[in-house]
């Protein structure tokens, strides 16, 4: 029974949750070995049979599979996406908008759970504040000031890495 669930769930949203782990990732290769991980991983937990929203747990599931491999060190921005590479800029215009995406995600990573799901769901996924809070068990209200809370963070250490190398 667990197995069609996770199959409707990634028969519903499996397009977008692909995308989200290609857009975390920047790796196509990655978001497929993902994808697989992600159904796995679905289909051995009891909390995801028990969820009220299961499409929402496989989205938060899906963030934290993606910034668990940008952890673990794994992450080469050679392969910039299809999407990328066909959307009619320069070479050195995509190459240096894939490195400013791979800064604020670094960042990103290094926020608490909570404020990393928001800040992905709010500004990566482009998600209204009520559907952040949905997927997060909160009110618009909270998720609003977790959003806010994450987007100063991901700024104070942006700065600080511009501050550190522009130091000689």
């Amino acid at each position: 029974m667990k197995v069609n669930l996770v199959l409707g769930i990634l028969e519903e949203h499996g397009t977008g949750l692909q995308a989200l782990l290609l857009r975390l990732t920047l790796r196509p290769d990655v978001a497929e070995d993902l994808m697989q991980e992600l159904f796995v991983k679905l289909s051995q937990s009891r909390a995801f049979a028990q969820a009220i929203d299961p499409g929402a747990y496989a989205r938060r599931m899906a963030i934290n599979l993606a910034f668990d491999w940008r952890r673990a060190g794994r992450r080469h921005t050679q392969d910039l996406g299809v999407d990328l590479v066909f959307s009619g800029r320069s070479p050195g215009e995509i190459v240096a908008e894939a490195e400013e995406v791979e800064r604020i995600l670094e960042v990103v990573e290094q926020l608490g759970d909570l404020a990393r799901q928001a800040f992905t769901l709010r500004y990566i996924e482009q998600e209204g504040y009520e559907r952040v809070g949905q997927i997060l068990g909160k009110t618009a209200h909270q998720a609003r000031g977790l959003c806010h809370m994450a987007v100063q963070q991901v700024r104070e250490r942006l700065a600080e890495r511009q501050v550190t190398h522009e130091r000689p």
